[in-house]
């Protein structure tokens, strides 16, 4: 049984024990035993919280990912001994006793487990994003970000944008007063901070960029996408495809694939560029990430369902696409 079914159980058990009512000792008959009860005091002394406010659910999840993981973001033995003090954690035993106390008295606020999934899945993002946006901050101060002769990393960006959407180079330089020269100069500068940049810093800026300087159909979606990414919050837009209809616009391009058929040829015969994908995919792929623990059963069932069609539409084709449930 895993972490996630064994929370579920302890939150059931919690939430069904029946309120035990005083019983009246009867005339003449002898008071239960005192070890009667030792199962049940004991059971009550294993529900323990420790130091942790069960309404305060993003002290927790940090100090999960202390205690749980390594490396960057993740704890040291200096900041796991700092929790196990500041929330009376006596041992890694009594800290899994109370881990579990934790979840399921959060699942029983939340009204489940798979909402307090999709919580924690939230504040781990938030934490990505902040660890980021340092490592932007490094490059920034290392001159990362300088103009490259006067053109800024999100000019590169907007100038690829529009290349990729179909604009003349020659009329956006002859636009931007650049001549051919000095923007293989610029191109070959930014690429080549971008390979040397380790972080990802650089690439993340770029990325970012492009997108917000798309002219498709899904550009606004994308750009609120990324919008949301940045603050860690939901989206203010709804989605502008169904899971379903998303989902099918992978497995027919992957289909087409497996069949030596052009992905975007595909993408065409659905009325679409590879801009419009592009952009739907930054949306619906934020949109899934900030929903999937909470409706992680249902999303599957879509997937499954998907995944028949396709298989009946394409006998022998198997899209083996890398959806982890």
């Amino acid at each position: 049984m895993g972490l996630f079914d064994s929370l579920k159980k302890k939150v059931a058990d919690a939430v069904n024990v029946p309120q035990q009512q005083p019983q009246q000792q009867q005339p003449g008959r002898p008071a239960p035993e005192e070890e009667d009860a030792a199962p049940e005091q004991e059971e009550q002394a294993a529900y323990d919280l420790a130091g942790f406010n069960p309404n305060d659910e993003k002290s927790f999840f940090e100090a999960v990912l202390h205690m749980e993981s390594e490396g960057e973001g993740g704890g040291t033995d200096e900041s796991r001994a700092r929790i196990m003090d500041r929330y009376r954690i006596r041992d890694r035993m009594h800290w899994q006793t109370v881990k579990e106390s934790v979840y399921a008295a959060l699942a029983q606020r939340f009204g489940s487990m798979d909402v307090v999934m999709q919580q924690e899945m939230n504040f781990r993002q938030g934490q990505v994003q902040r660890m980021m946006q340092a490592r932007m901050q490094t490059q920034a101060a290392g001159g990362g970000f300088t103009p490259v002769e006067g053109v800024s990393l999100e000019a590169w960006a907007a100038f690829n944008a529009s290349l990729v959407q179909g604009t003349n180079l020659d009329d956006l330089l002859r636009g931007a007063a650049v001549d051919r020269a000095r923007w293989d100069r610029v191109c070959a500068e930014w690429n080549a901070r971008m390979s040397r940049d380790t972080s990802g810093a650089i690439a993340t800026v770029y990325g970012t960029a492009f997108q917000n300087a798309s002219t498709g159909r899904f550009g606004a979606y994308a750009r609120e996408a990324n919008a949301a990414r940045a603050a860690n919050r939901d989206m203010t837009m709804p989605p502008p495809v169904t899971l379903e209809q998303f989902w099918e616009i992978m497995h027919e391009q992957a289909c087409a694939s497996k069949q030596g058929r052009s992905p975007v040829e595909a993408l065409k015969a659905m009325g679409l560029t590879i801009v419009d994908w592009t952009d739907l995919g930054a949306y619906m792929g934020y949109h899934i990430g900030r929903t999937w623990g909470a409706n992680h059963r249902e999303y599957q069932a879509i997937f499954k369902k998907v995944e028949a069609k396709y298989a009946a539409k394409y006998p022998g084709v198997k899209a083996d696409l890398d959806i982890a449930f």
